[in-house]
This record gives structure tokens, sequence and C-alpha cells, in this order.
């Protein structure tokens, strides 16, 4: 199994958690006036201004920011730290009954 320090797992909660909220408020066009920042297109295109269109429905690229989101959250949780050994802290209690 996978095994994260505290820190990178707070950066993959803190990350999944700013994806979903800028996919959802990307996807609603509260952000830009009601139009839609399309981020693949900002990259490949370099311009500012063919990026953003009145399209704000449901697309690739939320479904894309979902997934996303969602592997970083199960990440998160799949990289918790084991639960305690409850067998070895009861073997430790029975060895300083003897005593």
């Amino acid at each position: 199994m996978v095994e994260l320090n505290d820190n990178q797992r707070m950066g993959l909660l803190i990350g999944a958690a700013a994806i979903l909220i800028f996919t959802i408020v990307n996807m609603t066009g509260l952000i830009f006036d009601g139009e839609k920042l399309f981020v693949i297109d900002l990259i490949i295109e370099n311009s500012e201004w063919g990026a953003f269109r009145g399209d704000t429905g449901f697309s690739t690229q939320d479904i894309v920011g979902l997934v996303v989101a969602g592997i970083m959250a199960a990440l998160y949780f799949v990289t918790a730290e084991e639960e305690l050994d409850w067998e070895a802290l009861l073997g430790d209690d029975d060895d300083d009954e003897e005593e």
C-alpha cells in the first residue's frame, strides 16, 4: 500500500476540494459573468479570450475535473495510517500483569 506523510495527504485533500469547487462554480458560470473557462483551450491556444465561452453546460472538462477530484480524495483515504494493532496492545498489557 502507498504511504504518504501528513503534509502530502493534506495536499491531496485540499487539491481535491479546490478542483471540485472550481469545477462546480465554473460549470455554472458564476466566476466569469456567465461564461465558462475552458482550461485546455487556454493552455493550447495561449489566447485569453478564446477560452471563454457562453456554454455553461456539462462538458468533458467537467467530467475530467470530477474524476480527478474523486481520485485525489480516494488516495487521501487509501493512504491513511493503519488502525491500531489491538492484539499487540493487549499483548503488552498481559506482560505487565505477569510481573
